[in-house]
């Protein structure tokens, strides 16, 4: 527990990294989960199933655990159902008249 805190009361300077490296990797993993987000949103929501929950958590995940929003992506292609038409096949036919 002492050597916990220390990378937060150096600066990271003793441990190698400046704030620039920390900013700009803190940057990169932000704009890496939002996307993973998006995109699990995009397809959960065609396959009828909580696009929300899925994002958020694969996004949030991803952002702060990398190796666990990986695990989570991988859970989603695992229990993702089939892909639902976004029309209806009788409205897509043109119909009866």
């Amino acid at each position: 527990m002492l050597f916990a805190l220390a990378p937060l009361q150096t600066n990271g300077e003793e441990f190698g990294m400046s704030p620039t490296l920390i900013l700009v990797s803190t940057v990169i993993f932000l704009i890496i989960s939002v996307v993973i987000g998006y995109w699990v949103y995009k397809d959960a929501s065609k396959r009828d199933n909580n696009e929300v929950l899925w994002a958020i958590g694969t996004a949030g995940l991803t952002f702060f655990t990398f190796i666990f929003g990986l695990v989570a992506l991988i859970a989603y292609f695992i229990i993702r159902g089939d892909e639902t038409p976004d029309e209806p096949p009788e409205a897509a036919g043109g119909g009866d008249w």
